[in-house]
């Protein structure tokens, strides 16, 4: 809080809350924190294996063989769920 060093006033901090609270301008233009929800689509079923993969590097691994990083390839038609 930045008018705390400069000021001292018994209930300041809530003085302060009260009035960032009921603040016209900050409730106007106050942003909302939870994206929009919007529908649910379901997936696409790929048709054969193979077809629709994603592959991810993890890396930081203590070195095995001098190697720290391993390749995951997931095939999302056979992926176990």
């Amino acid at each position: 809080m930045i008018v705390k060093p400069l000021f001292y006033c018994r209930g300041l901090k809530q003085q302060i809350k009260e009035l960032v609270d009921t603040c016209d301008v900050r409730a106007r233009n106050k942003s909302e924190n939870v994206a929009s929800q919007g529908l649910f689509q379901p997936l696409p079923v790929p048709s054969p294996y193979w077809s629709d993969i994603s592959m991810e590097f993890i890396e930081g691994l203590p070195k095995s063989e001098g190697k720290d990083v391993i390749l995951v390839v997931v095939d999302s038609f056979t992926e176990l769920s």
